[in-house]
């Protein structure tokens, strides 16, 4: 099991069955995310001011920002480490889409599977298999599952093969005849959303 104990933006108590251990390519990215495009703009900028208009207020934005991409990179950089990796399916080109399966329990009572469908913006065609990367919702602790997750693909952060292509042999051929199973469930044409799949062996 891998130390968590350095651990700053995620929790630190969970601990993913196959987590990631992906590397975060900031330039790959940015290619699909605008967000850390944005903040280091806002970076620049605020180091610009500091030198053309005052440099009190430019140096306390400055700090503001340095500190703000410091925790955005470091969050994804533990996400993509940490976080728990599931295989994932295309299953439509128009619109382009990929389904995730896991199970929301946290693993001390009952099963509770489900499939989320969410748009792509990859690479990949139709009944491609690509790897993600997942956190959790949380809940009441009491409760005995999540309320939902959140995958995002692989290739959003990293373009090396070597490196993809050793997560998705990290996955099992029967994790994906359980993603294709659970399919045959949702309602055609595919939609974006999270859906319960409901079996003999499910709690929900």
């Amino acid at each position: 099991m891998k130390d968590n104990r350095g651990i700053l933006t995620l929790d630190s108590d969970t601990v993913a069955s196959n987590p990631g251990k992906v590397r975060v390519m900031p330039l790959v990215l940015m290619r699909y995310v605008h967000k850390p495009v944005f903040l280091l703009i806002a970076l620049l900028s605020s180091l610009v001011f500091a030198f053309d208009v005052s440099l009190l207020w430019g140096g306390i934005f400055f700090c503001i920002f340095l500190v703000i991409n410091f925790f955005y990179w470091r969050r994804k950089k533990e996400q993509f480490a940490y976080g728990d990796s599931n295989g994932g399916i295309v299953i439509s080109e128009k619109p382009k889409l990929i389904a995730v399966a896991t199970d929301l329990s946290k693993g001390f009572a009952g099963s509770y599977p489900v499939v989320k469908v969410l748009s792509y913006k990859g690479k990949g065609k139709l009944n491609e298999r690509i790897g993600t990367v997942s956190l959790y919702e949380g809940s009441e602790s009491c409760t005995p599952h999540w309320n939902d997750f959140f995958p995002v693909p692989l290739e959003y952060m990293n373009n090396n093969k070597a490196e993809l292509n050793a997560v998705l042999n990290s996955y099992s051929e029967e994790s994906w005849h359980i993603l294709e199973d659970r399919l045959k469930q949702i309602e055609l044409p595919y939609k974006e959303g999270l859906f319960k799949i409901f079996t003999e062996n499910s709690s929900w």
